[in-house]
């Protein structure tokens, strides 16, 4: 067994978060070695029986949780306020998304905890942010993908929007925490101090739109919806064959010129409405209307043969099944197995980056609501008779 550290090893992490953006940034914190204590009410996070599931946890839950410890605590009672300053006073972090104002009514706002602990990073997700008209406003992802503008370019032309398939947003989100936190933490070492750290969707969705952004600022650019297409890059897109889906991305002169000769179609190469990218966005519907004759005669295996032949860019349209049957994804090493009681033996997505030397990120299952309770109370000191007392009450729940 390897004896390397992993880089957060030390750390310790309280996620006061729930459903997807807080708590990805925390399983990405526990994947780098930290130690994840998750608050939750007798309930649990909401997110637990999404379906599909086995047992009583969601799949995705078991994605997003793994490595973690759960304690069950009622934030409305004052003794389990008290047990979340216990938790704050010893931790390096705590993440929370509860709706703007929530945590500082329960008296776990930032301004609350600083002074119990300087050293603590306190990090804030939310779906607006926590300043702003719209800051005390409820948020949800796809709602977020239609205020920011994302929704507006997403979908065929002339269309209505669309979402995007994933919840790109929550999940970007949870990057952009966690990279705010490590940020923070390498601050402190330097500084000593703590800090609070916020981040939103709404920030999310404008950073990852930063060279769309970028064009309607300096020159008032406002992009259509384009399906597959690139507003900037012609062709470059998804096309149907005679029998499938192909996406082929000429993103260059050289490489549009080797697709016209994969296709057959080398006189659009002479064509001066073709002669560089330029020309070709002006004359987006011509270029593509011969390229999309030319596919769709054409049948997807001999013509990824013809590709590779002429080194053309391309890849199937491929879903789950059939990307998990090319075998890329275990050549990047990200999938972590586990042993679960309800799954059995189970994979998840790992860290999605690799580091030299970095320690297995996979060391339990995601927990039971309220499964470490009683444990996670025990190191902070409460004595058993304290501990049923809290139990009886209800204050915390128990497995």
């Amino acid at each position: 067994m390897s004896d390397v550290k992993p880089p957060l090893d030390g750390i310790k992490v309280i996620d006061c978060s729930r459903v997807l953006a807080g708590p990805y940034c925390c399983e990405l914190l526990s994947l780098l070695g930290a130690e994840v204590i998750k608050v939750e009410n007798q309930v649990g996070d909401e997110g637990r029986m999404w379906p599909p599931h086995s047992g009583d946890m969601g799949s995705s839950f078991l994605g997003l949780n793994a490595n973690k410890r759960s304690i069950s605590i009622d934030l409305k009672k004052p003794e389990g306020v008290e047990i979340v300053k216990d938790l704050a006073r010893e931790a390096d972090v705590l993440v929370e998304n509860f709706k703007t104002g929530d945590m500082e009514r329960f008296g776990l706002g930032y301004d609350d905890l600083k002074d119990l602990n300087p050293g603590l990073v306190y990090t804030s997700v939310s779906a607006f942010g926590r300043q702003g008209p719209r800051a005390k406003g409820l948020g949800y992802e796809a709602l977020l993908q239609a205020y920011s503008g994302v929704m507006a370019i997403t979908g065929e032309p002339g269309g209505m929007p669309v979402r995007c398939g994933v919840s790109f947003l929550d999940m970007g989100t949870g990057v952009m925490a966690a990279l705010a936190t490590v940020t923070a933490l390498f601050r402190r070492e330097f500084t000593h101090a703590g800090g609070k750290a916020e981040t939103s969707l709404l920030g999310t969705a404008l950073g990852l739109m930063s060279n769309t952004v970028s064009n309607y600022l300096q020159h008032g650019y406002l992009p259509e919806r384009l399906g597959t297409a690139h507003p900037q890059v012609v062709p470059y897109q998804a096309y149907p064959t005679k029998d499938s889906f192909i996406f082929i991305a000429s993103g260059n002169q050289n490489l549009f010129e080797r697709l016209c000769k994969a296709i057959g179609r080398e006189d659009m190469i002479g064509d001066p409405r073709f002669r560089d990218n330029a020309t070709r966005v002006t004359h987006r519907e011509a270029c593509l209307k011969a390229i999309f004759d030319a596919l769709a005669v054409l049948e997807t295996e001999p013509l990824m043969v013809r590709l590779d032949e002429f080194g053309v860019p391309y890849s199937r349209v491929n879903d789950l099944e059939s990307l998990w049957e090319d075998g890329q994804v275990q050549a990047l090493g990200v999938l972590e197995d586990g042993q679960d009681p309800d799954y059995g033996e189970f994979q998840i997505m790992g860290l999605p980056f690799t580091l030299t030397e970095h320690a297995r990120g996979l060391r339990r299952t995601a927990p039971r609501v309220g499964e470490h309770s009683r444990e996670v109370l025990d190191e902070l000191g409460y004595d058993s008779e304290r501990i049923q007392a809290l139990i009886a009450s209800e204050v915390v729940a128990a497995r």
